[in-house]
């Protein structure tokens, strides 16, 4: 037997929120420093700014399990590119400033 979903229960369940937003709410008041996967918050920033690969695959990819060729040249990506772009976002240049209080 094939049972559909409940339309209102998939329409009240909670969703997580998009990672941008998550960072918004990270990065109010905090400090930026550099990064890189497979760190928590690299993963975030991955989750939410990069448009190739999911988190997943970056976990997997610059663990410390991962082949180092692969993990050298998904790093470049990361430096080159993902990193940049969060850095490029409002929420992470007042993260620059110091916090008053």
């Amino acid at each position: 037997m094939h049972l559909m979903p409940d339309p209102v229960a998939a329409a009240i369940a909670p969703q997580p929120p998009p990672a941008s937003d998550v960072l918004d709410l990270v990065m109010q008041g905090g400090q930026v420093f550099t990064v890189e996967p497979p760190a928590p918050f690299a993963l975030i920033v991955a989750e939410a700014f990069d448009r190739g690969m999911p988190a997943s695959d970056w976990t997997a990819w610059t663990g410390p399990a991962a082949n180092p060729a692969l993990r050298a040249a998904l790093l470049q990506v990361w430096r080159a590119d993902v990193w940049p772009r969060w850095r490029a976002t409002p929420g992470a240049a007042a993260a620059d400033r110091p916090a008053t209080q």
